[in-house]
């Protein structure tokens, strides 16, 4: 998969072990972030919790009135003095020699003994006189910790179009080095590893792969009747393979999930050429016994026609990929690719590679079928013998019966619709992993030390459960997020927390066994722990991945906005299977509201910029300089005292320097009164915009989407506002429209490709019959599997329709090839069933039988799964109603003819 370059490749607990910890952020920066800066592919390292430096000025401000100066008069002398300035060059001889004036800080008590002002006898007022000069640390709004021992987060972003297990394993050696280098001062320990997943995925898809060989040997070995058969189709696998990887290389593809997820699928597609040439070989050589270079050439230009025709139809389904829209186009793209090379590859390993091994001494000698398992050989013939004389007996009855039958496969149809309508729907499937994240929200105005302390209780509920390998705990935020993620939620009321889990599959256990204690939480303390168990293949791509339902409620009237936003999040909550709903209104921070009489302001000479820069400089301060200490700039904050900016009281008597000298306070022109506020009001395309998400559990999102609809369409009607579904929605609408488009346009293209290869209009739609009664198939395979309908199953569907047309292109071609050897076309039909029928089972056989390895897996469920059981239930329906139908439907075809023929 490719990740965006904001999804984190390596999150990495600093833990210190000999270092101080107020200094190990420090060290980091200056030490530790310069390896990894250096790995080809980083883009980005964030250092976050911990402390940084920083020089506090913490004015007095009583001794700052008795001088007669202002917070902004000492900004400007403390940021005024530090300099060194070039003056010019003066010339000395034959020499210029460089004038500079040298005033900067050399050390914190420089800042201290600056001179500020004079008083009244002309005697120096020193900044240490009114001001006390810290070498301190900044005002802490982030804090991380590992298993609830205080630590700094490191964050790895890789560049895009990097190699993610490339970088990861690059950075892990730097882990290891400092590690080993600086073992005495601290410790690097990796939480989140975004390889770990894309590695045990490549494991796993390939694993299938290698599983679906060996069933296809056996598999074959059944139906060919013959090991030596066996071996012959099963080394054309990885010869195809081969092919496919040179391929893939020229086209500067990688090996990532997708792209071997298309070459598992096209595994078991990749020997049903080969199949249809040697059965014709071994067919030709009844009639040349003796000459095995003649039944090779012969048998292979027997189906090379139909070959052509199947293979090109099973690729022209992909080319529909290439108009798509959505995450679908970006997601599938390399997944069509290597699909569409495997086909190409198996068809000229079919007809070079497979009649060349035919020649060889070893494989065109006869087998007898008899010695250790001549049992099995004896059964195998009797079993096959009379699955013969039973599709015989069915294409008669079928066609004795054939307006029956045709009414009874017409019924499908409705049926489809209707387990289609069953169907639950997302974006993607899910992906279990042994990791799980949680996010934890306080009441607004939650300091950080009360946040940090509720969500140490979370933790230690959660380890309780004895099903938590880990944690990794990040409380409030870092002023750099603000920049980067304006819409994001962030505040010091918040936490994100890391699980590592003991298993894969124990995620609900967990949630179920912490229900209780911290809902008794949340009582407690207002706190809500929101989880996120559920991941998808694209939870690094969409910023709403995971997080519910989500809907976007503009207007123009900002109140009634308001009003309408919290009666739809409350009648979402009281909805069955929602647990919670949230507004953007919800929140609301307290605040004090400095009300200013203006008439009075401005006789005082003030102004609103005046009031509003010298309170935040009293409060939460301003910088004035930077003290430069070896290779590092520390900030200098100038600010009042801590008593004298605490309370409203505090704040009512803040001094303001008027024109005339003297000063006022902030009581004298203004009221102070307690109010709240939303953090931030959205704004999209010029509308206000409130944000609603609903979280949700035991159903899928459509059903979700289905239970809310009622609540939305209430709202939809109301002509002063307008409800859109959120990211995801629009997403995953966007995607499956465009691949219905696709699907639509794929059966077009194989009508396209059959009607050209066949010369003929009309048989084509006899074999597109294959494609609309896989339908019903589809749906079973999803609903019986419990998988759900996502863009990886309908991409299923689409190489559905390229795959089932094939049995009844097989069936055709030999109808076509031998009409005039049968005296009756029901005779025809029945023959070429005979002949035929092995082949196609055991083509189907290998196609479905090398999916369920994708399907079925020892551990976590196989992003490919949707897909194997898209196309297995459609195969299984399409091919047991196309031998039978296809006859049928054939017969029928000629004898229509025939009476037009004869009408003219």
């Amino acid at each position: 998969m490719s990740f965006t370059p904001d999804a984190p490749l390596l999150q990495i607990a600093v833990v210190p072990t000999g270092i101080n910890p107020k200094e190990l952020r420090y060290f980091l920066k200056k030490n530790i972030a310069p390896y990894f800066e250096r790995v080809d592919g980083i883009a980005a390292v964030s250092i976050t919790g911990g402390y940084e430096k920083q020089i506090l000025v913490n004015i007095d401000r009583g001794k700052l009135n008795s001088y007669s100066l202002s917070p902004s008069e000492i900004i400007q002398r403390i940021g005024a003095n530090n300099f060194n300035f070039p003056a010019g060059n003066i010339k000395r001889e034959d020499r210029e020699i460089l004038v500079r004036t040298m005033g900067a800080y050399e050390k914190v008590d420089n800042i201290a003994d600056l001179v500020i002002n004079l008083s009244e006898r002309g005697a120096p007022v020193y900044l240490r006189s009114l001001a006390e000069v810290v070498d301190s640390y900044k005002e802490r709004t982030s804090a991380s910790f590992y298993d609830s021992e205080e630590c700094v987060a490191v964050v790895l972003k890789k560049e895009a179009g990097k190699n993610s297990v490339f970088v990861s394993d690059e950075a892990k050696e730097v882990v290891n080095f400092v590690n080993e280098e600086f073992g005495s001062k601290l410790k690097l320990i990796i939480v989140a590893d975004q390889s770990v997943f894309i590695r045990d995925s490549i494991g796993g898809v390939a694993s299938s792969g290698v599983q679906a060989i060996i069933i296809c040997f056996f598999v074959l070995s059944f139906f060919l009747g013959t090991f030596r058969e066996s071996i012959i189709v099963t080394l054309s696998i990885p010869v195809s393979v081969l092919v496919t990887l040179v391929f893939m290389y020229f086209q500067k593809m990688t090996l990532n999930t997708m792209s071997l997820g298309g070459l598992a699928v096209g595994v078991g597609m990749m020997v049903d050429s080969s199949i249809v040439v040697l059965e014709s070989i071994f067919a030709f050589k009844k009639k040349y016994p003796n000459d095995s270079f003649k039944s090779s050439m012969e048998g292979t230009k027997d189906v090379v026609g139909s070959l052509f025709s199947s293979t090109l139809t099973s690729i022209v389904v992909f080319l529909p990929i290439l108009f798509i829209e959505g995450i679908a186009a970006s997601v599938f793209k390399e997944f069509a690719l290597s699909i569409t090379y495997s086909l190409i590859s198996s068809f000229f390993v079919s007809v070079s590679f497979i009649p060349v091994l035919c020649t060889l001494p070893f494989f065109s000698k006869e087998q007898t079928g008899g010695g250790r398992l001549a049992f099995f050989w004896a059964f195998r013939e009797k079993s096959l013998n009379i699955l013969e004389e039973l599709y015989v007996f069915s294409v008669k009855f079928v066609i004795a019966n054939r307006r029956k039958v045709t009414l009874s496969v017409l019924g499908l149809i409705p049926l489809t619709v209707l387990l289609f309508k069953l169907l639950p729907v997302e974006l993607m499937p899910q992906v279990e992993k042994a990791e799980m994240s949680a996010k934890i929200v306080l009441p607004a105005g939650s300091s950080l030390e009360r946040t940090t302390d509720i969500s140490k209780r979370v933790v230690d509920i959660l380890n309780q459960s004895g099903l938590v390998a880990r944690t990794f705990l990040k409380v409030g935020y870092e002023e750099k997020d603000l920049i980067i993620n304006p819409k994001g939620d962030f505040g010091l009321n918040r936490a994100e927390l890391f699980i590592g889990l003991t298993s894969y599959d124990v995620g609900e256990d967990l949630i179920e066994k912490s229900e209780t204690p911290l809902a008794n939480l949340e009582n407690e303390t207002g706190t809500q722990v929101l989880f996120l168990p559920a991941k998808d293949l694209l939870s690094d791509i969409l910023p709403e991945s995971g997080e519910g339902l989500t809907l976007e409620v503009s207007g123009q009237d900002l109140a009634m906005l308001k009003e309408v936003c919290e009666e739809i999040r409350r009648e979402l909550s009281d909805l069955p299977n929602f647990t919670e709903a949230t507004s953007s209104f919800s929140e609301e921070t307290p605040e004090l509201r400095v009300l200013i009489d203006r008439d009075k302001m401005a006789g005082f000479g003030l102004s609103v910029e005046n009031v509003a820069k010298t309170l935040r400089a009293v409060i939460k301060g301003e910088q004035a300089t930077r003290f430069r200490r070896n290779d590092d700039e520390i900030p200098v904050l100038v600010r009042h005292r801590l008593t004298d900016r605490t309370g409203t009281e505090s704040l009512s008597d803040t001094l303001f320097k008027i024109q005339s000298g003297a000063f006022i306070r902030l009581r004298d022109f203004s009221n102070i009164v307690s109010g709240s506020s939303n953090r931030k009001i959205l704004r999209y395309d010029g509308r206000r915009v409130g944000i609603i998400k609903a979280q949700f559990s035991d159903i899928k999102y459509s059903e979700a989407a289905s239970v809310a609809e009622p609540v939305i369409k209430k709202y939809s009607d109301r002509k002063d506002i307008s409800i859109l579904p959120g990211e995801t929605q629009k997403m995953m609408e966007k995607s499956i429209d465009s691949l219905t488009f696709a699907i639509a346009l794929s059966i077009l293209l194989v009508y396209m490709v059959l009607a050209s290869n066949m010369e003929n209009v009309g048989l084509p739609f006899v074999i597109l019959f294959s494609i609309f009664v896989s339908g019903v198939g589809v749906a079973m395979g999803l609903i019986v599997t419990g998988k759900t309908l996502n863009i990886i199953s309908v991409m299923g569907m689409i190489l559905l329709a390229g795959v089932v047309v094939n049995n009844a292109i097989i069936l055709i071609e030999f109808y076509q090839l031998h009409a005039g050897d049968f005296r009756t076309t029901e005779e025809l039909v029945i023959a070429g069933g005979r002949r035929r029928l092995n082949p196609i089972l055991s083509t189907t056989a290998t196609t479905i039988l090398g999916l369920l390895p994708l399907l079925i897996t020892f551990g976590p469920p196989s992003p490919q799964g949707p897909m194997a059981a898209s196309v297995m239930g459609g195969l299984i329906v399409s091919t047991v109603l196309t031998l039978v139908f296809i006859p049928m439907a054939y017969v029928t075809y000629v004898e229509q003819i025939a009476k037009l023929t004869r009408k003219k």
